[in-house]
């Protein structure tokens, strides 16, 4: 509409020439102005009744979806879907209590968790301290080890503690029931038949005599017990490797009580018996020594026990028959001992190894018992009833050369003739006796014996020789 009207401005602005008047001008303005309205006003309308439609069409699809929101709200008010969802709410509520009971549970449990952590820490600390103490004491059996192997089983050589038991030497007013030990480094000598012999003619002439058998072979055992016997002292644990062992573990086991048998009647003569199990006592008290595995020196355990009242007011002498080798055993013997007597052959071979007996002896001497003294070496198994020439310039020397080691080792005048004799009696389970043709040999030995006693030690106070003087 501007733009039709805006040239009839301009032409009656710009030429009041044409005469036309202001009514003129104005009557043309108001013409132009209807004209315009004439065709404005029904497009609008237009306009007016297109957007009153669409009001209406918006309107009614809003009363429909307004009816529709009724509908599913009056739906769900009247308990269609709102009672599922409050089904599921309280699932979810119950469910939710579950977590959060399984929760604290949860929480309850790890801080178990972190307690046991902690515990464990503590334990683990623990654990490695135990484990590098464990490590000290492996490399200290590790060193004992490699000691026990360089030592080589001379334990006579190891320093002897403070704790040992101290050696009582006889005494008028103390101890009078001497120890003797027969040895011979020499196998086949006859020790153990000197033993049980010696022992018997000592105790018919009055002695109560105590015999230990501490050889691994048991033969002094099997002399006197037969199989039977010795199988039940075995399950009963009443041999001398038990007595070690025992004494070793801290108890105090009664040796002339529990574990002598009586084995000569008529007279009072008790013999500890032996068997081969005694090889199993000596490794296992050997090893465990060497390995500190008790407090215990298992070489003074029959010292300990020789010398107190129990063995010493029942027997006068103790004999211990030793094995051929210096082990834990031998120690015991000799530690225990007051005398050494050495059955030996006269022959090269079994003279020249009393020498070397008396070397070890000295050790034992200096180190282990200062009181042990050598009683002397008499003849065993000779071949005639008197001795040939070549066994008494075999017996001559051996004393020469025993002087250079121990200053009184003296060699006895009784001898013992080999004899088919002492099989026989053996068989029989007994020692040589009365109207056996070898007994009176055995008797002047039990006399040479005495002799070198000194007369406290003899039950029946007969004379007697100066006693036996002790190594240098």
């Amino acid at each position: 509409m501007l733009a039709h009207t805006a040239p009839l401005f301009a032409a009656a602005g710009d030429h009041p020439a044409l005469g036309w008047t202001d009514k003129e001008v104005l009557l043309y303005v108001l013409s132009a102005v209807g004209g315009t309205l004439f065709v404005l006003v029904p497009v609008a309308w237009g306009l007016v009744n297109l957007l009153n439609r669409r009001a209406d069409r918006r309107a009614a699809r809003l009363e429909v979806e307004n009816r529709t929101l009724r509908r599913q709200v009056a739906e769900r008010e009247d308990g269609g879907p709102v009672e599922e969802l409050r089904r599921k709410v309280a699932e979810a509520a119950q469910h939710t209590g579950h977590l959060e009971a399984t929760l604290a549970q949860v929480r309850e449990q790890a801080a178990g968790f972190e307690r046991a952590a902690k515990g464990l820490e503590g334990e683990r600390d623990e654990l490695t301290t135990q484990l590098a103490e464990a490590q000290d004491s492996l490399a200290a059996e590790q060193r004992r080890v490699r000691k026990a192997v360089h030592k080589d089983g001379t334990t006579w050589t190891e320093k002897v503690l403070a704790s040992a038991p101290e050696f009582k030497p006889l005494d008028p007013d103390g101890r009078r029931t001497p120890v003797i030990s027969v040895l011979n480094l020499k196998g086949g000598v006859g020790k153990t038949t000197v033993t049980a012999n010696l022992g018997a003619a000592l105790a018919r002439r009055g002695w109560r005599v105590l015999l230990v058998d501490l050889d691994l072979q048991g033969s002094l055992t099997g002399l006197f017990l037969p199989a039977a016997e010795q199988e039940d002292r075995h399950r009963a644990r009443r041999l001398a490797g038990d007595f070690l062992e025992a004494s070793f573990d801290g108890e105090y086991p009664n040796l002339p009580d529990d574990f002598a048998v009586p084995v000569l009647p008529g007279a009072t003569c008790s013999l500890v018996p032996t068997t081969d199990e005694m090889a199993y006592a000596e490794t296992n008290l050997t090893v465990r020594w060497f390995l500190k595995d008790a407090r215990r020196d298992p070489r003074f355990l029959l010292r300990k026990e020789l010398q107190l009242k129990r063995v010493t007011n029942q027997f006068d002498v103790v004999l211990l028959d030793c094995p051929p080798l210096i082990n834990i055993s031998c120690v015991n013997a000799l530690a225990a001992s007051d005398y050494v007597l050495v059955p030996v052959m006269p022959s090269k071979q079994a003279t020249d190894r009393v020498t070397v007996l008396l070397e070890r002896l000295k050790e034992f001497h200096d180190n282990l018992n200062t009181d042990l003294k050598v009683m002397g070496f008499f003849a065993n198994r000779t071949k005639e009833s008197d001795l040939t020439t070549d066994e008494r310039n075999r017996l001559v020397a051996l004393r020469d050369k025993c002087r250079d080691t121990w200053a009184a080792a003296p060699c006895f005048d009784a001898f013992i003739r080999q004899s088919a004799e002492v099989r026989r009696v053996e068989d029989e389970r007994r020692p040589l006796g009365p109207g056996d043709e070898l007994y009176p040999a055995f008797v002047r030995l039990a006399g040479e014996v005495e002799g070198r006693l000194p007369m406290f030690c003899r039950p029946g106070g007969r004379p007697t020789a100066a006693p036996v003087e002790a190594a240098p």
